[in-house]
């Protein structure tokens, strides 16, 4: 038989395959990176309630089964039976629907086959029956809209549009198995919907009596609302908060808050792994009704007390706040609560968070509003919160690259922010920098160091035993061990100052070689050239064997002719961030021909 010969794919159809692709993996991502377990149902046809049934996607957690219709092989038929000139009338939407009531009547005769199917299931043993939730979830590819005829029509299914999956599967991507808490607000489940049943009736965070009750005199609110600050795990918040996002799946009531941005949920994340402490900015929440007060004597007798009773700080307040996910509103700290989400996977960084999640605090402040009229208003409380949200941050300004370096510097006084910092003080007493460098905002020295730190000194001063590394070459001269850890101050001070003398030796046949360019009209005293001095200077310590003397250094730019000249009509070839590019096509050739030329005059 001649097998036929497959089309080929126009530009467009191949986009569109890799979109439906994408599409499936998507929904199956969604609830993997959240921490439920799939069990591979696609293709698999049972028979229950007079009828047969097939599933494309089914994902479990505890007693929490989500069932999912991706509709992509829907598509294709519709699809082939136009292809073919055939009429399509199958109502698929119809179909699921009936497949969802099958199993919601049929629930034993459905997990006995689901058993029988995948014994290797960690949770569907686990339960009875009857203990389980089940949801239909249909994804219709590329739905802009939901149709209220469809919800209403097949109430069996719960449908869910194409901004919504998005949202879904960013979300799950940033905060990984996390992100399930936010799924079971979407499903309207709660803590006693989940899982066994806690027979000792536990419903309250351990009682926190470190907390601080504002007198409504010092907030200057005067409508009732109140506010408490305390120390909350970052694990207990998580599992017990929600944010409502603007870009998010609810759209009945005015949102404000932005999306998780995932690049600085995984800065503040390594600075957690990296510190192993916590950061003490404010997280701001507002409190679910059913808080309470206690207050406690010395011997640890508690009496209950009204909020409004309190009328000044009072240190032996204990507070009970009730237990739920997705009770409290986060109105402004996501990022920071978000850093400590559960992975879905093990690893070095998780093995470290799961530990410190339940250890560390986080410095919160609740909101509590006033059981009235007003605030029993969902939409007065938004915008009671997005006031707030706004003047916390329309007024922040965000700490400067020069403040960051100094904080880092204290904080890690052998970090390569911390030498490099060192360094530049002592060079700035000397020649040839002499008063060149702008150590703080009040100076007006030529040279911003922030940017000199950041993008080529610190990866060249970083106490770390690399060959690209001053480092290196300092424990080879003190005859310390490769793995020896900078930690007394003589030693940092001994290191600094080794690191000082080597840029003075190099920069000094710089300046040399370049005399007439040595001022702040030109571009060598800028941090485009400055970074790539010092690129090349790291890049070749290998090649030169580690730091030379002034003399090796002007021998080495002897015949080199480069133009830095700044001056209207001279258009300098290198811009912006391209230090490396500088280095590597104009000075790091420098040093390999001319170690290149004494190899070859020795021999």
């Amino acid at each position: 038989m001649v097998k036929k010969k497959q089309k080929k794919l126009t530009r467009e159809q191949q986009a569109e395959r890799k979109r439906r692709l994408n599409f499936s993996k998507q929904i199956h991502e969604i609830f993997v990176f959240s921490g439920f377990e799939s069990l591979h149902v696609n293709g698999f046809q049972f028979e229950l309630g007079d009828r047969s049934n097939e599933l494309d996607h089914l994902y479990v957690f505890e007693n929490v089964v989500i069932i999912c219709e991706d509709t992509i092989k829907e598509i294709r038929r519709k699809e082939k039976a136009a292809d073919n000139n055939q009429s399509y009338n199958r109502n698929h939407k119809l179909e699921k629907n009936e497949t969802a009531g099958a199993i919601n009547s049929n629930k034993k005769d459905f997990f006995d086959i689901l058993q029988s199917k995948f014994p290797q299931s960690i949770y569907l043993s686990r339960y009875n029956y009857n203990e389980f939730r089940v949801y239909y979830l249909y994804f219709e590819y590329e739905a802009q809209k939901i149709q209220e005829n469809d919800v209403r029509r097949y109430s069996n299914l719960k449908f869910i549009d194409a901004a919504t999956l998005n949202y879904f599967h960013t979300m799950a991507k940033s905060i990984k198995a996390s992100f399930k808490y936010e799924l079971f607000r979407f499903l309207c489940l709660t803590r006693s919907d989940i899982g066994p049943i806690d027979p000792s009736g536990n419903r309250n965070i351990k009682p926190i009596v470190s907390s601080i009750i504002y007198p409504e005199s010092v907030t200057g609110y005067n409508n009732g609302v109140r506010m408490v600050s305390f120390m909350m795990r970052p694990g207990d918040l998580i599992e017990n908060s929600f944010v409502l996002r603007k870009d998010g799946w609810e759209q009945d009531i005015d949102l404000y808050q932005r999306l998780i941005t995932p690049k600085r949920i995984k800065s503040i994340r390594d600075f957690v792994v990296n510190n192993k402490t916590t950061f003490l900015n404010n997280i701001i929440v507002t409190l679910p009704k059913g808080v309470s007060f206690n207050r406690v004597d010395s011997n640890g007798n508690r009496t209950p007390v009204n909020i409004e009773l309190i009328t000044n700080y009072d240190s032996n307040i204990e507070i009970n706040i009730p237990v739920d996910f997705n009770s409290m509103a986060i109105i402004d700290g996501q990022h920071r609560v978000y850093a400590y989400y559960q992975d879905y996977e093990e690893s070095a960084n998780e093995k470290t968070i799961s530990e410190l999640r339940n250890k560390l605090n986080l410095l919160v402040t609740g909101i509590i509003y006033p059981d009235n009229e007003t605030y029993n208003d969902e939409l007065e409380r938004r915008r009671f919160e997005s006031n707030l949200f706004v003047s916390i941050n329309k007024n922040a300004k965000p700490v400067d690259a020069d403040t960051l370096i100094q904080v880092q510097a204290i904080m890690n006084p052998t970090s390569g922010e911390a030498i490099s910092r060192k360094v530049i003080e002592r060079l700035n007493k000397e020649e040839p920098f002499e008063n060149m460098f702008r150590l703080s905002k009040v100076e007006t020295a030529p040279i911003k160091t922030a940017s000199i730190i950041q993008y080529a000194l610190s990866s060249l001063l970083i106490a770390k035993d690399y060959e690209n590394s001053l480092y290196h070459y300092w424990l080879i001269k003190t005859g310390k061990e490769k793995d020896y850890i900078l930690k007394q101050s003589s030693d940092i001070n001994e290191y600094i100052k080794y690191c000082t003398d080597s840029l003075k030796e190099y920069f000094k046949a710089v300046k040399s070689k370049f005399i007439s360019y040595w001022n702040d009209s030109s571009k060598l005293l800028m941090v485009i050239s400055l970074n790539a001095f010092i690129i090349a200077f790291r890049e070749t310590l290998k090649v030169t064997d580690g730091p030379k003397d002034y003399a090796y250094y002007m021998r080495v730019f002897k015949n080199w002719n480069f133009s830095f000249d700044n001056s209207p009509g001279n258009i300098f070839p290198y811009a912006g961030a391209q230090y490396s590019k500088f280095a590597k096509n104009e000075i790091i050739p420098l040093f390999i021909n001319y170690k290149q030329s004494n190899n070859i005059a020795g021999q």
